[in-house]
């Protein structure tokens, strides 16, 4: 588990969020009747980002929580089933999951949180190696995907079906998958053979670290794309906020407001995204993500796939990308 325990940064982040209140005040009395200066005009505050507990999966998630680096209620895990066992515990006012997982431990486990919004959605890809006989990825070529029966498994057989089920091999993580890709071998963890496989499904930002290391490689399908010709044009809802039913619902509201204008900064400016992520000494590890990188894969397109969207109004493709997991009849009582 890592903690981003650096008590001294926060003196610098309150100088910053003083600044954007001083812009927000300004921006306000462009409408105001009112004569007297900005400063005086708008008695609005800024939401306080220490305010709230919240705990994340390293990765593209984490990254959305750019300007939380430094401060003590906020942390991230590498591995998403102890986020999910923070929510079980109800022990954060946020948690951040993919989003069938925090709707699941709500259902199953009567977790105490509702579903508020989604900020990600999908930085999947498939990579060709270039080294099949047609450039078409067919039954007869190996495929390697990641996370079996998880998220990336569920996508791309959402989009291909079972067509390629007989060559396909499982990594048991990106970095394996990442690996295959660079090096064009893949040890097969389920019968220990070694293979050549022709295509791999992955994951930004390792997708942009195995085309710099290997130049023979292509992306093949943009896979949020494919999902959205299949889905009849939704979305992947790939990971969601889940807000604590005890949280003061106005400040359940600032908090959300606050991380949406959050993300859209960093889309809009991704400079944002890695000078706020260096604020933080450990970026790599607390964020599972270099900063230089996430700002490199943000400018191509926003390839991290992050943004901000309201559960409760896009409730129809919440619900699409459940399905996937045979998570159904959803209880309106769960969004936020």
């Amino acid at each position: 588990m890592k903690k981003i325990l650096l008590p001294l940064i926060i003196a610098s982040m309150t100088v910053v969020a003083c600044q954007g209140k001083s812009n927000n005040n300004s921006s306000s009395t462009d409408n105001s009747n009112s004569s007297e200066p900005a400063s005086a005009s708008s008695a609005k505050s800024e939401y306080d980002r220490s305010s709230l507990s919240i705990v994340t999966p390293t990765g593209a998630p984490a990254l959305a929580f750019y300007n939380y680096a430094g401060k003590s209620n906020f942390e991230t895990n590498s591995n998403p089933s102890n986020v999910t066992a923070y929510m079980a515990a109800g022990s954060k006012d946020v948690v951040i999951l993919p989003t069938n997982a925090g709707v699941k431990s709500i259902i199953d486990n009567k977790s105490e949180y509702k579903i508020a919004a989604t900020i990600t959605f999908g930085n999947f890809y498939v990579a060709s190696l270039n080294n099949d006989d047609n450039g078409e990825m067919d039954a007869n070529d190996k495929i390697v995907l990641f996370q079996r029966n998880n998220v990336p498994d569920k996508i791309f057989h959402y989009v291909y079906g079972d067509q390629f089920d007989s060559n396909i091999y499982y990594a048991n993580a990106v970095d394996a998958a990442l690996n295959a890709l660079v090096t064009g071998q893949f040890s097969d963890p389920d019968s220990g053979n070694n293979i050549v496989p022709n295509y791999v499904m992955i994951a930004e930002p390792a997708l942009t670290n195995a085309l710099s290391k290997n130049a023979s490689a292509t992306v093949y399908a943009d896979l949020q794309a494919k999902y959205k010709e299949k889905s009849g044009n939704k979305e992947l809802f790939q990971a969601s906020v889940f807000i604590k039913n005890s949280v003061d619902v106005a400040l359940a509201t600032s908090f959300l407001d606050s991380l949406k204008n959050d993300i859209e900064e960093a889309i809009a400016d991704p400079s944002k995204l890695s000078a706020g992520m260096n604020k933080e000494s450990a970026a790599n590890e607390v964020f599972g993500v270099a900063p230089t990188m996430a700002e490199n894969v943000l400018r191509k397109n926003n390839g991290m796939g992050l943004g901000f969207k309201s559960a409760k109004e896009n409730k129809e493709a919440i619900e699409t990308f459940l399905s996937l997991f045979n998570i159904k009849d959803i209880d309106e009582k769960i969004y936020f």
